[in-house]
């Protein structure tokens, strides 16, 4: 997960509705992130296990084929520190969230707000560019 200064943040996006995933990497792009998009949990689980990896992993909660938990569970087994941002409209996944201590972990509602999405990013010290 290290990167060199001045290099973009990567953010690993699974959101299986093709027109919302599209729209918020768009977003993150013009925001300077470098953004890859993943459209159900396995494949998900399966990029996480191949490098490199994300600086940051932004998950949906429901995802066919595994859902959102299934992937955050693989991608902190792999990556202990990877800072997670949950969406979910079901807020009972709240209680189930692996929350390490030390480890940025960020659960937003659906509508998805781009707004509140940039600031928790600021705030978990995960902005556009390393050292930003």
């Amino acid at each position: 997960m290290a990167a060199a200064v001045d290099s973009k943040r990567s953010i690993l996006v699974v959101e299986d509705d093709v027109p919302a995933g599209r729209t918020l990497a768009q977003l993150l792009r013009e925001d300077g992130y470098s953004v890859e998009v993943i459209l159900d949990g396995e494949a998900a689980i399966a990029r996480l296990a191949q490098a490199p990896a994300p600086d940051v992993l932004l998950v949906d909660y429901r995802l066919p084929r595994a859902s959102g938990l299934e992937v955050v569970d693989a991608g902190r087994r792999l990556y202990p520190g990877l800072p997670v941002v949950m969406v979910t409209s079901y807020p009972e996944v709240i209680a189930r969230l692996d929350r390490r201590a030390g480890v940025p972990t960020v659960i937003l509602s659906k509508p998805l707000v781009y707004a509140d999405l940039t600031r928790e990013l600021e705030q978990m010290g995960c902005g556009p560019t390393v050292g930003a």
